[in-house]
């Protein structure tokens, strides 16, 4: 089997943000594809002579980015790195009996085998320090249903390591349900993932409705298929997976001791003693279940399924609840319905193809997020005089801007009856279509929107717009004066106590985070000076809580923690833009001591470098050499607190000496993370933050 296509003949296509990479024979290439796949793009973007001072190389990084545009305004990037996420669309495909095109089947098998360590395994993420069951069970089984054999060395060495750190008996929890969807691990064999749970009135704590948005989904499908025991047909294919994967024997393992089997490789929050009490009181009631009352539920949670499905026009939160809905449509309504055939048009949204091969997106992107981002970057960093040189630029980026913001709410008779917050004005994370509002995005969209709007070429959004944005991000400010992420908090901490999910933490509930709150406090300031008038008292007393939040947050050496991305150093960068925008003093001791703590993480070469597991840890973790993106953050911090010019005139040569001859950036290592523990990639931000970084210096210490 050729496991490579010609990467010459795929093209990027979609509009209003919209990513589909198709195989399209004999189509010429964008500069924006042949970038995206690794390929030859010295014509397209020769080598220039190298800057002489911040203000040229920030220039120069512009002159290159602005070639990454996408027709429709967005920049498109690679959202990948989760390994555990595609082969939940592979098994959904197998499931539904939805073929997929044969080049992007070849261009999993060749991501999924790039991907493949040198022990046999695959870990949870594409940086992580060991294999794990989790990664190495699923990677197995997608690619034996891809249609490699079960001799491929490859395959060979896999079974190997998964024989030697016990078998997929002791995969984690979502491994166990995949698997088990899969026909190749029994039902019995899981905690119980209890469908009644959603008939629960809502005051209970731990009503599936109180969990934080992305748990709940992920759990609401797992509980419809669960509930319906969904298994596909199991076949001689199926029995020789079974044989491959229990060499043992399928039908000699004692499942009911498999629930809390979970490999030591892929251990990372440790069941609680509440955890094991809950799910053994559930073990308990499905024991002496009432079937009535199973399928009463089971069209209660599809009630929330088909919600999901249509708000967001089968694109889905994630794609986790998105393959897992794509099974439910097809068992619920039928291969050639309208519902089914909405999930297999969006499955492509997620794929995305890279000089390593096509992988599954955390997201359906990052189109809007990443574009926020550098248009306030571009839009800070020049001088009004020069604002015009990039006229073409923040048109289509503004544009993408307009076309991305949420124009609906959920239906008035729905939004609480299916435990939604309102979303009109809101900002989501990739397009409109996705349409969830999140507090940082729609705080970055704002804040992008604000800086565009005073620019004279530049059509603005009317004033309502901006005003529906602050409205949401009013509403998200959780009780301690902190921002979630997309929704109230509407539990307590302390039902973090029932994580099931071992390889995952903080998912049970939406916590405040000091960089959503740094972005809503700065997109209000922004809103505030715009618009002086608008609820102001109201705005007035929410940033001032969002300040003593952050003040509260604050760790003793000075730092605070990241949660999306790596780690410290984006953190700080995050929090003091945030606090000096709400009118802290760059002289303020919470400013200068995260400051101090920066400077000393600055290495020999004038640069900072973290590992993804700072993340993981809790504890900054040194980088061998530094990293461009760390190094951007670290100078954006220091330049707004007024620290010592010294220290970031080193941290500005160091970006620049790295900067390639095109105007480019190396990539370098992963630059994101959700829930501590898996790692995520954000590849313009090595471009972004450096053009922002040069740039804010420029203008500050610069003639």
């Amino acid at each position: 089997m050729t496991e490579k296509t010609d990467l010459t003949q795929w093209k990027l296509t979609g509009e209003n943000g919209r990513q589909v990479w198709k195989y399209i024979p004999g189509s010429a290439q964008q500069f924006w594809e042949k970038y995206l796949l690794g390929l030859d793009i010295s014509k397209d973007a020769p080598a220039v002579a190298r800057p002489k001072d911040a203000r040229e190389a920030n220039r120069k990084a512009i002159t290159f980015f602005q070639k990454l545009q996408m027709p429709d305004g967005h920049w498109a990037n690679d959202y990948g790195g989760p390994l555990f996420l595609m082969p939940g669309l592979i098994i959904a495909c197998y499931f539904t009996k939805t073929e997929l095109p044969v080049e992007n089947k070849l261009e999993m098998i060749r991501y999924m085998s790039n991907q493949q360590r040198e022990d046999g395994g695959w870990g949870l993420h594409v940086e992580s320090e060991t294999s794990t069951m989790f990664g190495t069970a699923l990677q197995y089984v997608s690619m034996r249903i891809l249609g490699l054999p079960k001799e491929d060395a490859r395959l060979v060495k896999a079974r190997k390591w998964m024989d030697d750190n016990g078998s997929p008996a002791s995969i984690p929890s979502w491994g166990k349900f995949w698997l088990s969807v899969m026909g190749v691990y029994s039902w019995d064999g899981l905690n119980p993932l209890t469908t009644e749970m959603w008939l629960l009135p809502y005051w209970i704590p731990m009503h599936p409705g109180r969990f934080w948005c992305h748990c709940r989904v992920v759990y609401m499908g797992m509980s419809y298929l669960y509930g319906k025991r969904a298994t596909v047909e199991i076949n001689p294919f199926i029995t020789s997976l079974r044989e491959e994967l229990y060499p043992q024997g399928y039908n000699k393992v004692d499942w009911p001791n498999q629930k809390w089997n979970c490999c030591p490789k892929d251990l990372y929050t440790h069941p609680t003693w509440l955890t094991r009490l809950v799910f053994g009181l559930l073990a308990v009631y499905e024991n002496y279940r009432s079937s009535w009352l199973r399928q009463k539920a089971i069209v209660e949670v599809y009630e929330n399924i088909k919600l999901e499905d249509q708000s967001t026009k089968y694109v889905c939160i994630g794609p986790v609840n998105k393959t897992m809905n794509m099974i439910a449509a097809y068992i619920e309504e039928g291969k050639d319905s309208p519902q089914y055939k909405g999930h297999v048009d969006r499955l492509y949204d997620y794929l995305w193809l890279a000089e390593d091969g096509m992988k599954m997106q955390g997201y359906n992107g990052c189109q809007l997020w990443d574009t926020a981002f550098a248009l306030q970057a571009i839009c800070e960093t020049q001088s009004n005089d020069r604002i015009d040189d990039y006229q073409q630029v923040l048109i289509k980026g503004h544009a993408y801007l307009e076309s991305s913001q949420v124009r609906e709410d959920i239906p008035a008779d729905k939004i609480n009856r299916f435990y939604r917050h309102i979303s009109k004005g809101a900002w989501p994370f990739s397009t409109r279509d996705h349409g969830w509002p999140i507090s940082d995005c729609t705080g970055e969209g704002l804040k992008a929107a604000l800086l565009l709007r005073d620019i004279k070429f530049i059509q603005p959004l009317e004033d309502y717009r901006y005003e529906e944005a602050v409205n949401v991000i009013l509403s998200l400010q959780n009780s301690d004066g902190g921002w979630p992420t997309y929704e109230l908090q509407r539990s307590g901490s302390w039902l973090e106590k029932l994580n099931p999910s071992e390889v995952f933490h903080d998912i049970m509930v939406d916590y405040s985070y000091v960089e959503c709150t740094s972005s809503a406090m700065g997109a209000l300031c922004s809103f505030r000076r715009n618009f002086p008038n608008h609820r102001r008292k109201e705005i007035d007393a929410s940033i001032e809580r969002g300040i003593s939040f952050i003040r509260a947050k604050q760790r003793p050496d000075g730092s605070w923690i990241g949660s999306w991305a790596v780690c410290f150093t984006y953190a700080i960068w995050y929090v003091i833009d945030g606090l000096v925008a709400a009118g802290v003093s760059p002289s303020d001791s919470c400013i200068q001591r995260a400051c101090k703590f920066l400077a000393s993480k600055q290495k020999g070469d004038g640069g900072w470098g973290e590992t993804f597991m700072s993340c993981v840890s809790r504890e900054y973790s040194e980088n061998d050499v530094s990293q461009t993106v760390n190094t951007a953050w670290a100078c954006l911090a220091l330049i707004k607190g007024d620290y010592d010019r010294s220290i970031i005139d080193s941290g500005i040569k160091n970006l620049m000496e790295k900067q390639l001859p095109n105007g480019d950036w190396k990539l370098e290592g992963i630059s994101g993370v959700f829930n501590a523990n898996c790692a995520i990639a954000y590849n313009s931000y090595k471009n972004t933050f450096s053009i922002w970084a040069l740039g804010r210096y420029a203008n500050k210490y610069l003639k």
